[in-house]
């Protein structure tokens, strides 16, 4: 805008000078109307800009969070391998040297359990059953697991001798009904006891075979035949079939198992895992060390994270295994059982 400097009146140096400036209004306000929209629309490009690089970002950051995941879960597998057979060559090989102890592991906290009569058993044998685990480790190429001792007082003893002559009747009745199911083409998800000494045979999926009721109680008297001419026990035998909330359960497990050994790799705050398929839809819960959010507290970024690291778990297993698709929610709970999200 051109400002013109009028001057009324004579001018002398003892004089105040009056100054008019005319302009037009018009003028102004087109020009702040202008101004304006060339803001609005540098505003705009702007936040067009700024949302294209957050969604490239977030593209890139799932890209990234699936290629380390699955790279971590590959490692998961080929660390379960070795360690299965290092659990078989050590036992194998303190059998082998005459030391009679039990191992267990724990793979989520990563520790080996070595079960002996009592402490005295320990103390006279501990090198050597260090010295065989060490040996083994370090032949097999597993790593990283710490070793537990554990002392048997002899009411435990005495019960597991008596669990295992339990054990192995068991296994022969087991091994007889498996053998006369397999000669008449029968596949079976489970075999299980009661304390009614019935056995349960849960056959794998809907077998029409079960909607024949003369059938399958010839077949069952037939099997209780056989267990009681091979092994002098006698048992009931029901069948059952597979039903649907045992199929979708049986499916889920290897992710479930997924779940809790990569969240366990990636979060130092991981200390649980549970599930349940009643109510709908199937809820996931992460249990926690996190405190309940606070002012201090990063609890609910922590959460978020922990909640998409587990949606691309379940997404990667379950296209590997090609499992349908259900609904699901993701409970994350603090270090009191409090829902945190």
């Amino acid at each position: 805008m051109k400002l013109i400097a009028k001057c009324e009146g004579n001018a002398s140096k003892n004089n105040m000078e009056k100054w008019t400036y005319p302009f037009s209004g018009r003028g102004i306000v087109k020009k702040v109307l202008i101004g304006f929209s060339l803001l609005l629309l540098i505003i705009t490009i702007s936040f067009v800009l700024l949302s294209k690089n957050s969604n490239d970002s977030t593209a890139v950051n799932a890209e990234e969070l699936e290629k380390a995941l699955s790279k971590s879960m590959e490692e998961t597998e080929k660390d379960k391998e070795l360690l299965d057979k290092f659990f078989t060559e050590t036992a194998h090989e303190l059998h082998n040297k005459g030391l009679q102890v039990g191992l267990s592991f724990s793979f989520e906290e990563r520790s080996l359990t070595v079960q002996a009569k009592d402490q005295t058993y320990i103390d006279v044998n501990r090198s050597s059953i260090e010295k065989i685990i060490y040996n083994k480790s370090k032949e097999i190429g597993f790593k990283n697991f710490k070793v537990d001792f554990l002392a048997l007082d002899s009411r435990i003893l005495a019960e597991s001798e008596d669990e295992e002559q339990i054990r192995k009747s068991t296994m022969k009745v087991y091994e007889e009904i498996s053998a006369l199911l397999e000669e008449k083409g029968y596949h079976y998800n489970s075999l299980s006891t009661n304390m009614d000494n019935e056995i349960i045979i849960e056959l794998q999926g809907n077998n029409a075979d079960l909607e024949n009721s003369e059938k399958i109680e010839e077949f069952e008297k037939l099997i209780d035949e056989r267990i009681l001419s091979k092994t002098d026990l006698n048992f009931t035998v029901n069948f059952k079939r597979q039903s649907e909330n045992a199929i979708r359960d049986q499916e889920w497990q290897p992710i479930f198992t997924a779940i809790i050994d990569e969240t366990n790799k990636k979060f130092e705050e991981y200390r649980g895992f549970a599930y349940s398929f009643h109510p709908a839809p199937l809820q996931i819960i992460i249990k926690t060390k996190l405190d309940s959010p606070s002012w201090f507290s990063n609890s609910d970024e922590k959460v978020n994270q922990i909640t998409e690291y587990v949606e691309k778990i379940i997404e990667l297993k379950r296209k590997e295994l090609s499992i349908e698709e259900i609904p699901y929610k993701i409970i994350v709970r603090d270090k009191n059982n409090k829902k945190l999200n």
